[in-house]
């Protein structure tokens, strides 16, 4: 029979065999995946930079497209202030053209009125005020006559009748015949019966 240590050696090289095995396995999966990882990469990159690319392109369209539609909105936005101002200037000429040959019809019609007579209102009227103006004039002319004041004759003074120096004291009048120098002394005998 074996030893112990003769069946721990072959185990460890069976061990070992299985190690190197899957060492070397597993190395070239390892292997495997960082190529496949580098290939991803790589593709990945190219990818992108395609389309930074492609970003890049289309940002400039868009950029050239919008500065066109800048420059189309400019231009005509200059013809719409010329046709504005046109068609203003146009208005203005014709508004002056108007008012010009409104006023020389004013004046047209202005000359054609014959001056009418004055009808008999306003001579009655003429008339009412010259007589004012006369009336005016005689007040004015006239001396105004001096109106003498007389000053009013003073009655006699009777003076004073009672000292100003003393108090006047109010008279207190007895109320029937139970007397009393003020109403609360007749209210205090009424109540107690007091006669």
């Amino acid at each position: 029979m074996a030893s112990a240590k003769e069946t721990l050696e072959k185990i460890a090289k069976a061990i070992g065999i299985a190690t190197e095995k899957a060492a070397s396995s597993t190395g070239a999966a390892i292997d495997n995946v960082v190529n496949d990882v580098k290939e991803t990469v790589e593709e990945v990159k190219e990818t992108v930079e395609e389309t930074v690319e492609d970003v890049k392109d289309f940002v400039e369209d868009v950029k050239e497209s919008v500065e066109d539609k800048v420059e189309d909105i400019k231009e005509g936005a200059k013809d719409i202030v010329e046709d504005v101002k046109e068609a203003v200037s146009d208005v203005v000429e014709n508004i002056g053209e108007a008012i010009e040959e409104a006023g020389e019809a004013v004046q047209d019609v202005a000359e054609s009125i014959d001056p009418t007579p004055q009808d008999e209102r306003v001579k009655e009227l003429e008339t009412q005020i010259d007589e004012l103006k006369s009336i005016l004039k005689e007040a004015l002319e006239t001396k105004t006559e001096e109106v003498t004041v007389t000053p009013e004759v003073p009655t006699e003074d009777k003076g004073l009748t009672h000292s100003p120096e003393k108090v006047v004291e109010k008279k207190v009048n007895k109320i029937g015949k139970k007397g009393g120098s003020s109403i609360m002394d007749n209210v205090f005998r009424y109540m107690n019966n007091n006669n």
